[in-house]
C-alpha cells in the first residue's frame, strides 16, 4: 500500500481509485484520522513500516539522509517512492495518480522493504 505524505494532495486517492478500485493508496490526511500530520519524517516512516506502507513523497532532501541513518542503525523501512518536481507539478494530481497506479500494477506483489524509486511518467518497475 502507498501512503501519500502531507505534501501530496489527498485528491490523488479518489482519482487513483477511480482508475482502479483495487489500488492500495491512502493519504496521510486520512490515515489514522490525520494524527501524523506535522509529525517528523522519522516517525511517519517508522509508523508506515509497521503497517508495511510505502511512503510517497516530494521530499528528496531530508528523506534520503534519514533512510541512510536508518540503514546504518539496521532499521528497515517499507519503501519510499520519491516524486520529483522536475517530473510532476505538485498540483498534477491526475498525472501523479496515473503514474502511481502504473507503478503499483507493475510491482504490487514485489517486496518493497528498503526499496526506493523515483516516480516517472512511465513508472517503470
Amino acid at each position: 500500500m502507498f501512503l501519500l505524505d502531507e505534501h501530496l494532495s489527498p485528491e490523488i486517492v479518489p482519482i487513483a481509485r477511480a482508475l482502479n478500485a483495487r489500488f492500495a493508496v491512502v493519504s496521510l490526511h486520512g490515515w489514522r484520522d490525520g494524527l501524523l500530520i506535522g509529525q517528523s519524517d522519522e516517525r511517519i516512516l517508522r509508523e508506515a513500516a509497521r503497517e508495511k506502507m510505502t511512503l510517497v513523497t516530494f521530499d528528496v532532501n531530508t528523506i534520503p539522509p534519514l533512510l541512510q541513518e536508518m540503514a546504518q542503525a539496521g532499521e528497515d523501512h517499507a519503501g519510499v517512492v520519491f516524486v520529483s518536481i522536475k517530473s510532476f507539478a505538485q498540483n498534477d494530481s491526475s498525472g501523479i495518480a496515473a503514474a502511481l497506479l502504473r507503478l503499483w500494477l507493475a510491482n504490487k506483489n514485489a517486496n518493497w522493504k528498503n526499496r526506493t524509486v523515483f516516480l516517472s511518467k512511465q513508472a517503470r518497475p
